[in-house]
């Protein structure tokens, strides 16, 4: 009776393992069970369900042939796309047979018809010549695109309403220019390079880190998160459709990192520059904070990475910038919270008392920004800059929108607290919203389409054209409870705040 019991044990032990080892070599191995050889224990692993949702990212979505690539090929594939290879920024997506396809567009009837149905309601008043930023002593000799476009930037706006002419050379100049010089640009938390065009004009330009359907992961903090181009290239474009033109002009590109950036790099980008074990050509540079992202390489495919491309400001002495705090700045902490995200009164206990929100356009600025900064999911909005020569009567300027559309699927109701609390808003802005929310010019369909023509299209991943049509209805909603809250219409929805009625408070006497 032992005898058999041995044998029959024994039976099942042959069973078991030739399960297993057949289980692992054809890669059916349950989730989480892996075993390491020796040595192996400290050193990052990819399992085999993961290498398998590697594999499926990498061809573009097809059954993967070859499921038994070792980790350090697939890190190699990472290498060669600029990923962040053996982080959960990578691994934690799903497969991309999962993917929304991108639906082709047409033609941009919707985008046309809103532009040509629709007179601008952010109407700009009549000008003097001291309303613009840059003043040419002779127009006649300054016709470069860039050039035309810095001269018409003024108190109230980046770029006049439906400038299709411009935009349309403008947006092309941005993706084809020859490069003359490359370098670094220091500061902040993400790479980025600043360019010279060889007709001297110049540009901020951001590379591809993750692919379109990339979302961000629920536990990461939105400082600590990464940018995408293409956040900056639809961000222009939404301003636009918005009415708002504040963000400067901003085109995809696809540049040769040998031919177009290392051959005109200056020496301390230079020597950042080299070849990855798959043999593409990489870069890095300099970060100052909330690095874990920016320590990823920037690779090509071998050499070639998409870039969005933005005109530069003009930096004449009479552009220089005011830079301020945003007064619903986040803590930018991860064990504290501002007194906004606590305090439902906390606009008009403090925001709506001081200077420069008590009087003007300042705080109106605020919440379009805020508006803009929740269709695009963007949390990163610590501060803001406007123009010193116009004083505090001066549009803000919307800049820095790496961290927008991140997120498809669901809303994050803080980046509109500055219109929940303070329910104000332009009258010009809410009926914009309106327009927007008609199937004719639904915002969602307009974006798509107005973004068609940009070289790097699709530029965003379907499901957050769904997403920008959700949230304008959230923010509808939003201004009409403020208004069935407030004792006339005319408290929430304003006009636009004129010039004319504008006093600079004084600074207070000095005490003798």
């Amino acid at each position: 009776m032992k005898l058999r019991q041995r044998w029959v044990v024994g039976v099942l032990l042959v069973i078991s393992v030739t399960w297993f080892t057949v289980a692992l070599l054809s890669g059916q191995v349950p989730a989480g069970l892996m075993i390491l050889s020796a040595g192996e224990a400290d050193e990052p692993r990819l399992s085999i369900s993961n290498r398998k949702i590697a594999a499926d990212y990498t061809s573009g979505g097809e059954e993967n042939e070859d499921d038994e690539k070792t980790s350090d090929e697939i890190r190699a594939e990472m290498r060669k796309k600029g990923l962040p290879y053996d982080s959960t920024l990578y691994f934690a997506a799903n497969s991309r047979r999962h993917l929304v396809p991108f639906k082709k567009v047409e033609n941009r009837n919707k985008f046309e018809a809103l532009f040509r149905d629709f007179p601008s309601g952010n109407r700009v008043p009549k000008l003097d010549r001291k309303d613009y930023l840059v003043r040419y002593r002779e127009p006649q000799k300054h016709k470069k695109i860039w050039e035309i476009f810095h001269s018409n930037i003024n108190r109230y706006e980046m770029y006049s309403f439906n400038n299709t002419a411009l935009f349309t050379e403008y947006l092309d100049y941005l993706g084809t220019v020859p490069i003359l010089k490359a370098r670094g640009k220091s500061g902040g938390t993400q790479v980025k390079l600043f360019l010279v065009f060889a007709d001297g004009g110049e540009a901020l330009v951001k590379p591809w880190r993750v692919p379109r359907e990339y979302e961000t992961l629920p536990d990461h903090y939105y400082f600590a998160d990464i940018e995408r181009h293409t956040a900056e290239i639809a961000a222009f474009h939404l301003d636009r459709i918005l009415d708002f033109r504040r963000v400067p002009p901003n085109a995809g590109r696809i540049f040769n990192l040998s031919t177009d950036i290392l051959e005109h790099a200056d020496s301390e980008l230079a020597k950042l520059f080299y070849r990855s074990p798959a043999k593409n050509l990489c870069f890095m540079t300099n970060c100052e904070q909330h690095c874990d992202i920016a320590e990823n390489p920037v690779c090509g495919s071998p050499d070639r990475v998409e870039f969005s491309v933005a005109a530069y400001l003009p930096r004449q002495r009479s552009s220089k910038r005011s830079s301020w705090d945003h007064p619903f700045k986040r803590s930018y902490s991860k064990r504290e919270v501002a007194d906004w995200e606590t305090d439902p009164n906390y606009c008009k206990r403090v925001v709506m008392l001081q200077h420069p929100y008590n009087s003007g356009r300042r705080l109106l600025d605020i919440v379009d920004l805020a508006i803009a900064d929740f269709f695009a999911g963007n949390l990163d909005r610590h501060s803001y800059n406007t123009y010193k020569i116009f004083g505090n009567f001066s549009t803000v300027i919307h800049l820095d929108h790496g961290r927008g559309f991140g997120k498809y699927k669901t809303d994050d109701l803080s980046c509109i607290v500055p219109l929940t609390q303070c329910c104000i808003i332009r009258k010009s802005t809410y009926e914009r919203l309106l327009i927007l929310q008609r199937d004719e010019y639904k915002l969602g369909d307009v974006m798509r389409q107005s973004m068609s023509t940009d070289r790097i299209f699709p530029v965003l991943y379907e499901p957050h054209y769904d997403a920008l049509n959700r949230r304008l209805d959230i923010v509808i909603e939003a201004v009409r409870k403020c208004i069935s809250n407030a004792e006339s219409e005319e408290d929430v929805l304003k006009l636009e705040p004129r010039i004319e009625d504008y006093v600079e408070p004084q600074p207070p006497d000095d005490e003798t």
